[in-house]
């Protein structure tokens, strides 16, 4: 018994039912492949998410500076030693009458004995910062801390490198500590490094100093 050949119609349907299967296949395998990708590229965002949220959350917050400005006194001078003279207003000073000798390098740095507002508010005039403490309520931990932050501080760009900072005994303040700057002050009851190293960078060199520039 003779069979009879495929017709031309039927080769031309068979080979397109293969053609639409071998497509269907392709095309399933490509939507596999792009769901692939698409939950990799969600697997990598939220990775991404949660690696930006531990960084934000580990990484030290800076902390701002906690000085407020205080009314300015008159900046005059008066003889070296005249502590009669020495009169002011605000407690502690930040600003007023002080010694006429100008600020040397040297006398910029940590004193273990009071040195005089007369001094120091001097050094205040000229872009100085000022931390004062007392010895009273800032024990041997606070003065450790104290000597620190000094040596970590930066030092002046303005002024030939030095550090622009001096730190001394102060009693007649009505806290710990106190970081002063002409016109500006931050009190607290205990030593914050943090906070104190803020106050200073933020006040160091300052415009608002009436003779920012020298020592």
């Amino acid at each position: 018994m003779t069979q009879t050949s495929p017709q031309p119609a039927e080769r031309v349907s068979s080979r397109q039912k293969r053609i639409e299967e071998q497509r269907r296949k392709i095309d399933a395998v490509r939507i596999q492949q792009r769901r692939r990708r698409l939950m990799w590229g969600g697997f990598i965002i939220v990775g991404v998410a949660i690696a930006l949220a531990l960084v934000l959350f580990f990484l030290p917050r800076p902390v701002p500076s906690s000085m407020r400005q205080v009314v300015t006194e008159p900046g005059n001078h008066v003889a070296e030693g005249d502590v009669a003279s020495l009169v002011y207003h605000s407690r502690p000073p930040s600003s007023g009458v002080h010694y006429g000798t100008v600020p040397q390098a040297f006398e910029y740095r940590m004193y273990d004995q009071p040195l005089s507002p007369g001094r120091w508010v001097h050094m205040l005039e000229h872009g100085a910062v000022a931390v004062l403490y007392r010895t009273d309520l800032c024990d041997a931990t606070c003065v450790g801390q104290l000597g620190t932050f000094y040596d970590n501080a930066p030092r002046s760009t303005l002024v030939g490198g030095i550090r622009h900072l001096v730190i001394t005994p102060y009693q007649d303040m009505d806290h710990a500590i106190a970081v002063v700057a002409w016109g500006y002050v931050d009190e607290m009851d205990q030593m914050d490094p943090d906070r104190v190293m803020a106050d200073f960078k933020s006040k160091v060199d300052a415009t608002t100093a009436p003779e920012r520039g020298a020592l």
